[in-house]
């Protein structure tokens, strides 16, 4: 689990969080892309693991992995 306690994310956005470029309607930072949480979910889709994301305005945000018990990932596909 990792957790700010940061901006938060608007509930509006929270569904799109994973889609390639979305950077949301609160960023003030110019030189957001949008890669980082769609990249993060594609490796996890990838590998088999589970990544949930949890958000608060203003208060929070909480990204979850979860890694399946007794799973064998077969890397060189």
């Amino acid at each position: 689990m990792i957790e700010d306690n940061g901006c938060g994310i608007k509930a509006s956005d929270l569904s799109r969080v994973f889609e390639k470029g979305f950077t949301g309607s609160n960023r003030n930072k110019a030189n957001a892309t949008g890669m980082g949480l769609y990249l993060s979910k594609k490796l996890c889709d990838r590998l088999g693991l589970k990544l949930d994301i949890a958000s608060t305005e203003k208060e929070y945000t909480r990204l979850t992995i979860t890694f399946p018990k007794g799973t064998v990932h077969n890397f060189s596909e």
